[in-house]
């Protein structure tokens, strides 16, 4: 770490400097996390994951499912459960007229633009497919 805030105090003079400083210490992130078993296979992906303050992962680590299903919520200073296997209304812990609950629903409305697959209309609401980003 010495090393690179001396690199960096170096050429911090020198705007074209900072392109070498920043793929310095993405490289050296890099290789941080391959020797805990993490594969990078490009530098923007290190910077991303730094800035990341939420990550979603199943139960080996995977992030390449493709589908998210929230099985617990906190809220009220308390974690709530939903039960994920169920295909239809799945049984929650919780009353849904709470207003923290109105509030939390209404921000996971807002802030996305998924929506349901109209190809799978009649299936249980856990089968249906969703187009956009949850």
């Amino acid at each position: 770490d010495a090393i690179l805030f001396t690199i960096g105090i170096i050429v911090a003079c020198v705007p074209e400097g900072m392109l070498a400083i920043v793929t310095i210490a993405l490289s050296i992130t890099a290789k941080r996390m391959s020797s805990k078993n993490c594969l990078v296979k490009n530098l923007e992906a290190v910077e991303t994951l730094g800035a990341t303050s939420v990550l979603i992962v199943d139960k080996t680590g995977t992030v390449t499912s493709g589908k998210m299903t929230v099985a617990h919520l906190w809220f009220d200073n308390r974690i709530e459960e939903i039960d994920t296997a169920a295909i239809q209304d799945p049984a929650i812990s919780f009353d849904t007229g709470n207003i923290t609950w109105k509030n939390l629903a209404r921000v996971g409305i807002l802030c996305n633009n998924a929506e349901f697959d109209p190809n799978t209309a009649g299936h249980p609401v856990m089968l249906r497919k969703t187009i956009g980003d949850p």
